[in-house]
């Protein structure tokens, strides 16, 4: 039976893309909003006109939504019976809410990462879900990555024995290529800049894949000129397993495009891989380099995997993407789903820490 989806936060810059991504699915859009304004969908266009931003790749938004119902009170919204799952990508400081009336009509979520400023702004809400059993989850895209996947894989099976340390990059584009009027670039609204957003894909892979969450983090922070938030950050963490990890993101690059970088070192072996590209660096194939003291590996020690990844069917970041929305749709009724809410809340807690450290320096306990 297809999926009724209720859209809430029509002025997002993930809007077309995600729209795209239902237009695949068994699923139709058949409620929109955008709190405190009535959308016009006849007349709904592209954000062509925002360069930093995914667009439909040519569909027609408004064809995407054709029929959907619409209100101004997201609240209204989740009340309505024939609405299965609410889909948000609205302001950080108001989301919980909406979550929390989704649950209590017994609506499933999928929401924007990270979902809350705080991790105090959600907790609540999510006791309440998992008790209720209502699917709330986070996008986080990089839980269907077959490069995180097979590392993951790895690092359960022993391969790299004793995980001694982890690093990240991930960099964006400049501030420049973005519309820094949007309220994720609000401290009032979102807590933070390029951690509080960019920031979180990575600050969830990395103990995802390690199996070992992060227990504490020393964070510096600098600030955006053009924003009132950070343009930057670079964290050291421990896992409560003992790894050390540092993670180094940022709106620091000069075009558009993606600078990403994951190096694990373990007892027994190593691995070194971008991970990612995406669509705008036309780079063929994602590279794993793994060198392994295996005894297996004695003739080859050094062996580089080349992923193919595919951009048919979500073109600029990548068909994992695709993916990870297929697996919550196919999941949500029984709560198996790539990630969950408290995945979320796990998520804002080392947040929460890594901001409390840039304000007071030092290490601060997850």
């Amino acid at each position: 039976m297809a999926v009724n989806i209720g859209y809430v936060g029509i002025d997002h810059h993930h809007r077309d893309p995600y729209f795209a991504v239902a237009s695949e699915l068994d699923a139709t859009i058949t409620a929109v909003c955008e709190p405190g304004r009535r959308v016009d969908v006849a007349n709904l266009a592209a954000m062509d006109d925002r360069p930093d931003e995914v667009t439909t790749e040519g569909q027609n938004v408004a064809d995407l939504v054709a029929g959907a119902a619409v209100y101004e009170d997201p609240h209204r919204l989740v009340a309505d019976e024939t609405v299965d799952v609410v889909w948000i990508t609205y302001r950080s400081d108001e989301t919980p809410a909406i979550i929390e009336s989704a649950v209590e009509h017994g609506v499933h979520v999928i929401s924007e990462k990270p979902i809350a400023r705080t991790a105090a702004d959600l907790e609540n809400v999510a006791e309440r879900a998992n008790e209720v059993g209502v699917t709330v989850s986070p996008t986080m895209y990089y839980r269907r990555n077959p490069v995180a996947m097979t590392l993951r894989d790895r690092v359960r099976d022993g391969f790299f024995g004793d995980v001694w340390t982890v690093e990240g990059r991930f960099n964006a584009s400049q501030l420049s290529y973005r519309n820094t009027d949007h309220y994720i670039y609000d401290r009032a609204t979102s807590r933070g800049g390029a951690l509080q957003w960019i920031g979180p894909h990575w600050v969830d892979m990395m103990p995802w894949i390690l199996d070992d969450p992060i227990a504490r983090v020393n964070a510096r922070f600098h600030d955006a000129e053009e924003a009132d938030v950070e343009a930057g950050a670079v964290l050291q963490f421990e896992t409560e397993g003992g790894t050390l990890g540092t993670y180094h993101t940022g709106y620091y690059l000069s075009d558009r495009g993606k600078d990403t970088h994951l190096g694990l070192y373990g007892t027994d072996a190593q691995a070194l891989t971008p991970l990612h590209h995406d669509s705008l660096q036309h780079e063929p194939t994602i590279p794993l380099e793994i060198t392994s003291e295996d005894p297996e590996w004695t003739a080859a020690p050094k062996r580089t995997t080349e992923f193919e990844f595919t951009y048919d069917r979500f073109p600029a970041w990548g068909d994992f993407v695709q993916d990870y929305f297929e697996a919550y749709f196919d999941g949500y009724e029984t709560g198996d789903v790539p990630a969950t809410v408290d995945d979320a809340v796990q998520l804002l807690r080392v947040l929460d820490a890594a901001y409390e450290s840039g304000e007071r320096g030092g290490w601060v306990e997850v």
